[in-house]
């Protein structure tokens, strides 16, 4: 084989192998960017700001422990698509968070999986933070602190749950109450819990970068819904599937009747 057929083959080999492992931004109509950027610089406490960057638009869409990009080769260790156009996350004290961006259905979608090393499913159960189209982000607005203290209920006429929240500076104290049959009026409620005999959740660990908690029930997290706030005990089940409970807001109370 002449020197040049072989200049030549070896040229052909190259396309062909960058070709096989070219990146996840072809043929996509975003040019997108996950950008991990530290806010704390406490060791005992880390927290970086995920920010998305979309045709020059900047917005942050997570608060995370750690932060790295995640190589398009890695893509399947964290069961991240490979079609996703960018993703980045960490690991710190036995739990994971990450990040990855993908396109769908002519939008970009966001993706988000915390992952705790005790755990007892297995997997990336990724869900959906948000999306980008025609030039605006619709954003899931995170939870704060703040706005999880109060009371949650779950009624049912088999059995139903009072889950108390209470905050005191970086401290969270939790309680669950439990009945037979459904619950009484939300404006009785609290007679109701001064009857009954609270089980203390203490301690009550709760990660405020992904609002996931840990307590003597097991592994849970709070969620925002359409219009409230929602208290999910992964490891606690009611009728077969994991306890939930809703937060009463105050336009739940109805005015008393004269």
């Amino acid at each position: 084989m002449s020197c040049k057929t072989k200049l030549l083959t070896a040229v052909l080999f190259s396309l062909l192998a960058s070709a096989c492992i070219s990146g996840p931004d072809e043929g996509s109509h975003y040019q997108v960017k996950l950008e991990c950027q530290p806010i704390s610089q406490d060791e005992s406490l880390p927290q970086s700001a995920v920010y998305a960057i979309v045709n020059q638009s900047k917005v942050k869409i997570a608060t995370v422990s750690t932060c790295d990009s995640i190589a398009f080769g890695d893509y399947a260790t964290y069961q991240i698509p490979d079609s996703a156009l960018a993703a980045v996350g960490g690991w710190w004290a036995g739990a994971g968070d990450y990040i990855y961006a993908i396109e769908e259905g002519g939008r970009l979608a966001f993706y988000r999986a915390y992952i705790d090393e005790m755990q007892e499913q297995g997997g990336y159960a990724y869900e959906n933070i948000g999306t980008y189209e025609n030039g605006h982000f619709n954003l899931q607005l995170p939870l704060r602190p703040e706005e999880l203290a109060g009371t949650y209920t779950q009624s049912h006429e088999e059995g139903s749950h009072i889950l108390f929240i209470g905050l005191k500076e970086d401290t969270v104290k939790a309680e669950l109450f439990k009945m037979d049959g459904i619950l009484p009026p939300i404006n009785q409620l609290n007679l109701l819990m001064a009857a009954l005999e609270p089980q203390p959740l203490d301690p009550f660990d709760l990660n405020i970068n992904n609002m996931h908690f840990r307590c003597p029930l097991g592994e849970g997290e709070f969620a925002r819904t359409d219009g409230s706030i929602v208290a999910i005990f992964r490891d606690e089940h009611f009728k077969g599937r994991p306890l939930r409970l809703e937060k009463i807001l105050s336009e739940d109370y109805s005015p008393p009747v004269e």
